[in-house]
């Protein structure tokens, strides 16, 4: 089942659309009455609704105030459970089984609404 990222509805739909490709040429030239290319990325694009706009500014707010662990995620909060690694704030990624390992052993982990910069495309 597919649900929206934005909303949680289950109603969504496939649009059909064509593929905007342009040659080499034309790339570098916007076309007639377009705004010139940015070097802004496609998934910061401006928010649309309220829960849009909740969810980018949370995003925001996690990756300025803590640390990317990647897929060390599950280590580095076992590390930190246990005072064996200084304790920070982070986030990252794990695997199921690791994340349900974590929480029956007591360490205090929440799954983000988001995924990584990294993971976007």
């Amino acid at each position: 089942m597919v649900a929206c990222a934005i909303c949680g509805s289950t109603e969504v739909q496939k649009s059909l659309m064509a593929p905007r490709v342009q040659s080499a040429r034309t790339a570098a030239a916007p076309a007639e009455g377009e705004a010139p290319a940015t070097d802004k990325a496609p998934s910061l694009r401006t928010p649309t609704s309220d829960a849009e706009r909740v969810l980018t500014e949370f995003r925001r707010k996690v990756e300025e105030n803590s640390e990317y662990v990647g897929t060390n995620f599950a280590q580095e909060a076992r590390a930190m459970h246990d005072g064996d690694s200084p304790e920070r704030a982070i986030y990252g990624e794990a695997k199921p089984d690791e994340a349900k390992k974590l929480i029956e052993d007591g360490v205090p982990v929440l799954p983000l609404p988001f995924l990584p910069g990294r993971k976007t495309n």
